[in-house]
């Protein structure tokens, strides 16, 4: 469209200001005899008529670029279809810019995006690409989350695991924008463990048969997690000295340090009921497959094992026949609890417990990482014996001091030999 400048017309002394415009001629007087000064005044009259055709040629030209970038997009789409969501997650597993996350953490966020694929299946069958999640797509789901009553710490787990894959896949998903990267996080409330009585523990293991009578027995002597517990090896548990060697599941990935657990005689001696040529590679084999299968189910065999026994698990007011969302307060964690608070009372130093758990502060195992096997081992001892009936391992063989044998071979000599010798037997 041509811009519209107008010219100017003289009549008598005075100049005019003429234009066009849907074929009708107009004019107006610039009320000016001096040419210049009716050119300054043209202008004037003219700029509304220039602006708006600039504009109407702007927005002209806008929607020309806008229809070329959709056709520029559907000639794409035809030769490079965008990411569905249902390759969403192989897609993701294969890209080399993710995390590297353990096989937990990885099956936790496939199964957050499944969930999220099957919603939006439902409520948004037209958004089949990853690209077609909007932002209020994102913050619908989010309030979905929130209409279940997750607790803090799941919804934030469940809207993290969308945002990292979202942003991981951005590129290869041709996104805009990570829809998911303006979604608060709600405010986490942790909820500790508490530690069993003695004679709590005494029932849960009393009560308790075959491999998880191992289980807890594991838990209450070692103080080591679930996972822990569940998958040890017998290639790191070392029955003739005594001690158990693990680098703890939480901590491997980003810090591979083990702890070293002294085994009491109580927990010793039920391990050596596993004749030598029946050790495969898990201490528990069935446990161990059943809980890398499905972890929330093998747990809540443990939680019912606990309510068999009369132990209330959830904090009281909450949880069934209650309001309120259930607050799990006794858990297998409570036996690490439980460990850590029996070795205080009997008055273990707290480096030493910590060093026997393992911390999950870099300085702090650093700072804990010179206890030495002899304290480990009187801490653990001091742990009562909760299963009264099961057998004791014989005591571990005692470390000799090398500084000792050595300051005696030097004075060795033809004529104190036998004296030396019957003092390096005593060692």
């Amino acid at each position: 469209m041509r811009k519209r400048t107008g010219y100017l017309l003289r009549r008598g002394k005075i100049w005019y200001a003429a234009w066009t415009l849907s074929g009708k001629k107009f004019m107006r007087s610039t009320g000016k005899t001096n040419r210049r000064e009716a050119e300054v005044e043209l202008h004037r009259i003219m700029e509304p008529f220039v602006a708006g055709d600039e504009v109407s040629t702007l927005q002209n030209i806008a929607a020309r670029i806008e229809g070329r970038k959709a056709e520029l997009v559907r000639l794409e789409d035809e030769r490079n279809p965008p990411l569905r969501l249902d390759q969403a997650w192989e897609a993701y597993v294969d890209s080399a810019t993710r995390p590297d996350s353990g096989d937990y953490t990885l099956k936790d966020y496939g199964r957050h995006l499944a969930a999220f694929a099957a919603w939006c299946k439902e409520r948004h069958p037209a958004a089949a690409a990853l690209r077609d999640v909007s932002a209020a797509m994102a913050s619908e789901y989010a309030a979905h989350l929130v209409k279940r009553k997750l607790s803090g710490n799941r919804y934030n787990k469940a809207v993290s695991a969308l945002d990292l894959v979202f942003r991981i896949l951005k590129e290869p998903g041709r996104l805009d924008a990570n829809p998911w990267e303006k979604i608060q996080r709600k405010q986490v409330v942790s909820q500790s463990r508490r530690e069993l009585t003695v004679d709590e523990l005494r029932t849960v293991i009393g009560t308790a048969t075959g491999e998880l009578k191992l289980l807890f027995a594991l838990g209450i002597y070692t103080g080591l997690r679930l996972s822990d517990c569940a998958t040890l090896r017998w290639a790191e548990v070392d029955l003739p000295r005594g001690l158990i060697r693990r680098i703890p599941s939480k901590t491997a990935r980003r810090r591979p340090r083990p702890v070293i657990v002294p085994i009491h005689p109580v927990l010793g001696g039920m391990l050596a009921e596993t004749p030598p040529k029946a050790r495969g590679e898990y201490v528990l084999p069935e446990s161990a497959v059943a809980y890398q299968k499905d972890t929330s189910r093998f747990s809540r065999r443990i939680q019912d094992h606990f309510k068999a026994c009369g132990v209330t698990t959830h904090k009281p007011g909450t949880g069934p026949g209650t309001s309120k969302r259930a607050v799990v307060e006794v858990g297998f964690h409570s036996m690490r609890h439980s460990f850590v608070s029996l070795c205080r009372e009997a008055n273990a130093p707290l480096s030493v417990v910590e060093s026997i758990v393992g911390h999950s502060s870099v300085a702090m195992t650093q700072h804990y990482s010179h206890t030495s096997e002899a304290a480990a081992r009187a801490a653990v001892l001091s742990l009562p014996p909760v299963i009264g009936d099961t057998p004791a391992l014989p005591p571990a063989r005692t470390m000799i001091d090398a500084a000792a044998v050595r300051a005696l071979a030097e004075t060795l000599n033809a004529q104190n030999w036998k004296k030396v010798r019957a003092e390096l037997m005593g060692l």
